[in-house]
């Protein structure tokens, strides 16, 4: 039985089915009659796709079962395929299916093939009802011959599908119209129908016409009997399906290739290596994987049909580029492509043809009266061909290329098994944080701020209570808060959790209160990138403070400072509108950003902090270069009144190293741990452990 996530998948793709088909249905119905009916065919398909004896015909059902619900018009055909030559291979339930593009295709192929075939069998039983007297203007060739054979009887359409008249067909025998090659079969599919052995004789044959050509017909035979119920007759009808074959091999061409540059699409690039990889098993292959940079700004910018020419153009010169090469070269999505060399003593290396690649996009190219280039990210993966399958070769190209693309444009890479290893366990991590979070795996800790300057009180120590995520994993043990903001942003979950640690924060600071009082200082909550730039932050955390019944200078907030300095609008109008508003920022992860002193100058930022490697150096590393900047960097950020915090102090060296240095405060274990939220009052109240 399907999951429910399945059987969503499946729902959603019958609705996007029925958008594109529903226009062309000749009997309008509901939407949800169309979905329901779709969604049938799509079950039937999926079963027949998991057979382990494997058996297209089903699909043959399903193309019939189509025209027979009234899905007839000219695009349908055209639409299905599409659609499901794409969204099968997708399909969570078929992943353990062996072979299954090729399946896919097979079954796209029957369903074709049924549809065409039940347009036809449509047409004819329209005209049956009427035989004898539409005979003449059937659209169909039609043939009337006695059980010998011998032709009776032929109307105008016969004329028109074989150029013979009338007369020259009359006493000739009915095989003697096909080819020498079918001739055989129909005669003994001929004698059956005349012996009750079978009621109708259905095939695509080979007819020969009166200008010595041949062209493609489908026949239908059936026996005529005398009122008293004996053979005299039989008649066979004749469709021309020329045009009818010509149409299946422009959809399987189409369920093979891109429209717009002509080269195979992700499915047709699947079943080539799929394929070269079953029949070279020693065969050394490379797999380049390719995605323009900043192409959405030239489509964008110039319009869709400058970024389609640009795309043509990329896709003539990537085939140019490997022409003395064994190679396959796909379009896979908008703007991503995919070589397959199987590698010869010529075949230049990897970095060599990323090189050529790039140098090749690079070099600009007139469209449309305008000079455009474009650079590359390359993935390539590298095999022999018995050592890997499909699906994983191209696994390892495309986390490839998603690997060096977060280095910057213009960049290659090749398949590192170690960093494959850490990033996939890294996405399964991911992915399973939003159930750790509903599970409450997924807790927040609170560590104490705390002044550097030794004179300060013991009762005005601590500046503030920094608010951490903290995931308690079975397994793999603490997941730590800058990691647990990292895997969040990766799903969903960072729509939700942000708001959560703000309210959940604001929350206990007013337990924290109304406890012990006002001298609670105010919590710090460092906000993730997503939640920084969206446009509603300041109205949650305007609720976040009414709910808690707390004042704006009661917290401070963490700005990601990556996300100001890409000058993303909304965080910016974020920082200006909680500074009107009396809600402290503080610009975190700063240390990645050293040479950013101009936001300091040009946004109300209450402070900034300072964190990761560069932390730990600055005491390790006293002759370093490091260590000099981060000497000179605290008086210059303090010269703008900004103060300076400190994260990830362990040790009293380094608490030592940036006390002198002049920042302000600092949080580490060198100070305190970080805590449960219970634990904070006695944390407060100077209580030992």
């Amino acid at each position: 039985m399907d999951s429910p996530d399945q059987r969503g998948s499946l729902v959603g793709l019958a609705r996007i089915w029925s958008d594109a088909v529903s226009p062309t249905a000749e009997v309008p119905l509901p939407g949800d009659r169309i979905e329901e009916c779709l969604l049938e065919q799509l079950d039937q398909l999926i079963d027949a796709l998991q057979q382990e004896h494997f058996c297209p015909e089903p699909g043959t059902e399903v193309g019939a079962k189509l025209v027979a619900r009234g899905f007839t018009g000219e695009q349908c055909l055209g639409r299905t395929v599409d659609i499901l030559g794409n969204a099968l291979l997708a399909q969570p339930e078929l992943d353990n299916v062996n072979e299954l593009p090729a399946k896919v295709v097979s079954v796209l192929g029957a369903l074709a093939s049924g549809y065409v075939t039940a347009l036809g069998r449509r047409t004819l039983a329209q005209q049956a009802a009427w035989f004898r007297e539409v005979f003449d203007s059937a659209p169909v060739g039609m043939v009337i011959s006695r059980l010998d054979g011998t032709i009776t009887e032929t109307n105008g359409a016969l004329t028109d599908i074989l150029h013979y008249p009338p007369a020259d067909l009359a006493g000739r025998d009915v095989v003697e119209l096909f080819h020498a090659d079918d001739a055989a079969s129909l005669r003994t599919a001929y004698q059956a129908l005349t012996d009750g052995k079978r009621r109708r004789f259905q095939r695509r044959v080979t007819a020969l016409t009166a200008r010595g050509d041949t062209t493609g017909v489908a026949l239908t035979i059936s026996l005529l009997r005398d009122p008293v119920g004996i053979p005299t007759h039989h008649a066979t009808i004749v469709e021309d399906v020329a045009d009818q074959q010509l149409l299946e091999q422009r959809v399987r061409y189409q369920s093979l290739h891109d429209l717009l540059t002509g080269l195979p699409n992700r499915l047709a690039f699947a079943i080539h290596t799929e394929a070269l990889l079953e029949r070279e098993p020693t065969a050394a292959v490379m797999l380049c994987m390719i995605d323009l940079d900043g192409f959405g700004i030239i489509s964008d910018g110039l319009g869709i049909g400058i970024g389609d020419l640009l795309l043509r153009s990329v896709a003539e010169r990537l085939e140019s580029l490997v022409a003395d090469e064994s190679a396959f070269v796909a379009r896979l999505d908008a703007d991503e492509f995919a070589i397959l060399i199987e590698e010869s003593p010529t075949t230049p290396n990897a970095a060599t043809l990323a090189a050529r690649i790039n140098a090749e996009l690079s070099e600009p190219v007139y469209l449309a009266r305008r000079g455009l280039a474009v650079s590359a990210c390359v993935g390539i993966a590298r095999r022999t061909a018995g050592e890997t399958d499909c699906r994983e070769l191209i696994r390892a190209a495309e986390a490839t290329l998603h690997r060096v693309q977060r280095t910057g444009r213009g960049q290659w890479g090749l398949f590192d098994p170690a960093a494959d290893a850490e990033q996939r366990a890294r996405y399964a991590l991911a992915t399973a944080m939003p159930e750790a979070w509903e599970n409450g795996q997924v807790t927040l800790r609170y560590q104490p701020l705390v002044r550097l300057d030794s004179a300060a009180m013991d009762s005005d120590r601590m500046v503030a209570l920094a608010t951490l995520l903290r995931w308690d994993h079975p397994e793999r043990g603490i997941a730590a808060h800058e990691d647990c903001l990292a895997l969040a942003e990766q799903t969903g979950l960072v729509l939700t959790i942000g708001p959560w640690m703000l309210r959940h924060a604001c929350e206990q600071l007013r337990g924290w209160r109304d406890e012990l009082g006002p001298t609670v200082p105010p919590i710090r909550v460092d906000l993730a990138t997503h939640l920084a730039g969206d446009p509603d932050l300041v109205a949650v955390v305007r609720d976040a403070l009414r709910a808690a019944q707390l004042r704006p200078e009661d917290i401070q907030l963490g700005m990601p400072v990556e996300v100001i300095v890409a000058g993303h609008g909304d965080a910016l109008d974020n920082v200006d509108t909680l500074a009107d508003i009396g809600v402290p920022t503080v610009l975190t992860r700063y240390g990645q950003a050293v040479g950013n002193l101009i936001l300091l100058e040009s946004l109300p930022v209450h402070g900034v902090e300072l964190t990761g490697s560069l932390v730990r150096a600055a005491a390790q590393q006293p002759d370093s270069m490091v260590h000099s900047a981060l000497a000179g960097l605290v008086p210059l950020i303090r010269r703008t009144g900004i103060a300076v915090a400190v994260a990830g102090i362990d040790d009293d060296a380094q608490a030592d190293w940036w006390r002198g240095a002049g920042a302000d405060s600092a949080r580490g274990a060198v100070f305190a741990p970080a805590v449960a939220g219970q634990a904070v009052p006695a944390l407060l109240r100077g209580d030992p452990t």
